[in-house]
């Protein structure tokens, strides 16, 4: 939709000839029935309770209601709707991609919920241009709740790993030109739904939900992108749309009214800029993120800054500044970054072994009991040392960690790649990633995984810099033991990074010690820091111990 008068002339509202009318079955006639209703419903069952709720918003949008109490039904349904969006999000929330069909089936209830809720409050939106009397004192409530509807499909989409479609987006921007129209973008209102918000209005709700795209959640974490949006609560008032460019130093938060996008932040706005552009100017947003930050790194509580208590400094500070980049930093252009195809590979640690050594892993379990004395360390060595031509598990292991063929830019530290279809692996973020080019094997993280339109998947990716050695390695636990072998990369020192250990999650103790079995000359290696904590793997620094 471009403007609100499209937004308005949804097929949703009209009425159906007689001879093709369908008279659904509605459980309520008004709010005080509705809340009976409500009332009565299994909110302990899922399935149930998601299965009755988009029965009766799809039957409401069949039927007339006074514009003024379909308003008052939506707020009681809207509670009950955000209650199955977090029940619903346990189940696809983060997920890997291509989703199974579990969790694509969540997803696509809470889409449909909140699509179906949203409905009502647009049902509204040609009495409020018509200006009815009954909604003049809550116009700004009515466009603010459908708003909330908008970002909370913006979040959906996130949680799901994917972009929300350009009609989601019409919709949004179509909400907020009618708010400006009627003079109510900057109306306080209230919301018990969003408990921490401060400034609560369209023009706070409407920034939320740019916001929180700009912020780019599919290169986040589920968490990350539950405190983001906590956090918008009371951050999205700082960033105003103007109709009118400002003078500013930093860069412009440009929205186009008629676009089926979000925001994009720019340089400096267009000279003849549309009608239906929009500015703003995140500079507050940006200081007070940056003033977190500084506050962090001299040891200030989460708590007293504000972000919670349900987060460390750790965590809080790289998520600040990922925000930041994305809320106040240009965009990095891609104009003339090399292209290439490349294959990739997941599995874990047990594929990265397989594809740089050429041969399956052995754990060797009948050892994990065996300790230093007698021949046990001659046993060791023979199970897991001695290499024979035949590898028992190769051909298994070529079918578990199949090579994927993806393109897209291909640059000495990262890359951004798609695939169109037929997906060998499920892909997820922070996920250990083996590829292969035409020159080298190299190893990389996940740092963006984003499900596109007709099956395509989309993909951005860290590379180590160096070459990655693989090994097979124990934990000593005692003078007399030690744990089951395990797989481990080695990243030797490079210009870039210092050496570190990549091992299997949950390996990391700081001093705890390790030795190489297989891969090259025994070596005892002290565990010192953990670097980075992957989704299946740990990376780690490390000092030799004679």
């Amino acid at each position: 939709m471009t403007n609100p008068e499209a937004a308005v002339a949804a097929p949703s509202n009209e009425t159906p000839p007689a001879s093709h009318r369908w008279e659904p079955e509605i459980a309520f006639t008004d709010a005080e029935s509705a809340q009976r209703w409500l009332k009565s419903l299994p909110l302990t069952n899922v399935t149930q309770l998601t299965q009755a709720l988009l029965a009766q918003l799809r039957a409401m949008t069949q039927l007339s209601y006074p514009p003024r109490e379909r308003a008052r039904i939506a707020e009681l349904i809207r509670e009950q709707v955000a209650h199955l969006h977090t029940e619903l999000a346990r189940r696809y929330a983060g997920k890997p991609q291509p989703a199974a069909e579990r969790e694509l089936e969540a997803a696509e209830q809470a889409i449909g919920l909140w699509q179906a809720l949203w409905a009502q409050y647009s049902a509204c939106l040609k009495p409020l241009l018509d200006r009815d009397p009954e909604l003049d004192g809550v116009k700004a409530k009515v466009l603010q709740r459908g708003l909330y509807v908008g970002k909370q499909l913006v979040l959906v989409y996130g949680l799901a790993r994917r972009s929300p479609p350009a009609s989601v987006w019409q919709e949004i921007h179509a909400y907020f030109r009618l708010a400006e129209m009627l003079d109510c973008a900057g109306t306080a209102v209230s919301d018990e739904l969003m408990p921490n918000a401060v400034g609560i209005s369209c023009h706070s709700t409407y920034s939320h939900a740019l916001l929180l795209a700009l912020a780019d959640p599919c290169a986040m974490t589920v968490k990350q992108i539950e405190l983001t949006d906590r956090w918008l609560q009371m951050w999205a008032r700082k960033v105003f749309p103007y109709p009118q460019e400002r003078e500013t130093e930093g860069p412009v938060l440009l929205v186009d009214l008629n676009a089926g996008v979000a925001a994009g932040l720019v340089s400096s706005a267009p000279k003849q800029p549309a009608e239906s552009m929009r500015f703003g100017y995140p500079h507050k947003l940006a200081m007070s993120v940056r003033g977190r930050l500084k506050r962090l790194q001299t040891g200030a509580d989460p708590a007293e800054l504000q972000l919670g208590r349900d987060c460390s400094i750790d965590q809080c500070a790289i998520l600040l500044s990922h925000l930041d980049a994305k809320w106040y930093q240009l965009p990095r252009s891609t104009l003339g970054v090399p292209t290439a195809v490349v294959s990739l590979c997941g599995g874990g640690l047990q594929a990265a072994y397989f594809r740089i050594t050429g041969r399956t892993f052995d754990r060797g379990d009948s050892l994990s009991n065996s300790t230093y004395q007698g021949g046990a360390r001659a046993l060791s060595l023979q199970t897991l040392g001695a290499v024979t031509a035949y590898d028992r598990g190769r051909d298994e292991a070529e079918r578990t960690y199949a090579w994927e063929e993806w393109h897209g830019t291909y640059e000495p530290r990262e890359a951004s790649l798609t695939r169109l279809s037929h997906m060998l692996h499920r892909w997820f973020l922070e996920q250990l990633v083996i590829v292969r080019d035409p020159e080298r094997l190299r190893l990389a993280h996940m740092t963006r995984v984003a499900q596109g339109d007709e099956g395509a998947l989309h993909v951005s990716m860290r590379f180590y810099s160096a070459a990655p050695q693989a090994l097979a390695v124990r934990a000593i636990t005692s003078a007399l033991a030690e744990d089951p072998p395990m797989p481990c990369v080695l990243l030797p020192e490079t210009p870039d990074d210092k050496a570190s250990l990549i091992l299997p999650p949950r390996t990391f103790n700081p001093g705890r010690l390790v030795r190489t079995v297989e891969g090259g000359p025994e070596r005892k290696w002290r565990l010192t820091r953990l670097l980075q904590r992957g989704a299946d793997f740990e990376r780690v620094s490390f000092e030799p111990e004679s």
